[in-house]
């Protein structure tokens, strides 16, 4: 299987000024917060436009879309709207309406600062392989990527979502069901002021959205 088979989802919301980044906002004002999410937005795309694969972008509402759909760095995807519910369910949604149409898929969020091609491409390696899940992880606990061969919504319901245990307990539920995964390099996503200072040389040159 080749990975130009596998579709590559990318999740999220226009950079709109209180929108976005609301822990960030607690520290750095609204203002702050919006510029760094335009910037993790922009790093975002840059590598998802480069995945050899069908590539989606999954907008959290009606306005976001719009702002894509208007947007050149997001020409090369195909702009459609999450489906309405908790952050697993329109996650699994996504993976689902993916999986329909191509033989494996991989999603991503759009707030990590040092992720890089490689891990997309070792991603959907992982996936051609002996591999049902792959999984990246970031230092907080949680993932920026997730991708499946096929679908499994059991690993997406009631988990605490924005929490230190998604990870665990994701890697949990795979072993229970006897899913093979395999993990990524740990990275790192931009969620509080002190991210945004340990990781400042790597936001200052990353490629910065126009704000909605």
């Amino acid at each position: 299987m080749s990975v130009a088979r596998t579709a590559l989802i990318v999740f999220a919301r226009a950079p709109r000024l209180g929108a976005v980044k609301t822990r960030l906002a607690v520290g750095l004002g609204a203002s702050g917060a919006v510029n760094i999410y335009a910037a993790l937005l922009g790093h975002a795309l840059r590598l998802a436009a480069q995945w050899p694969g069908p590539r989606y972008l999954a907008c959290a509402d009606v306005p976001s879309q719009i702002y894509f759909q208007q947007l050149p760095a997001a020409a090369s995807f195909d702009v459609v709207l999450q489906q309405t519910g908790d952050l697993g369910t329109r996650m699994r949604a996504a993976l689902a309406d993916a999986l329909a149409c191509h033989a494996s898929a991989l999603l991503m969020g759009s707030d990590v600062v040092d992720n890089h091609l490689e891990d997309l491409r070792h991603a959907g390696a992982h996936l051609q392989g002996a591999c049902d899940v792959v999984l990246g992880p970031v230092a907080d606990g949680g993932y920026w990527l997730i991708g499946m061969n096929r679908d499994q919504p059991t690993l997406f319901e009631s988990l605490p979502w924005g929490t230190a245990q998604v990870s665990a307990r994701t890697l949990q539920r795979c072993a229970t069901r006897g899913l093979v995964v395999r993990e990524l390099p740990l990275r790192h996503d931009i969620d509080e002021p002190a991210d945004v200072q340990r990781h400042a040389a790597l936001l200052a040159v990353l490629p910065r959205l126009p704000l909605a």
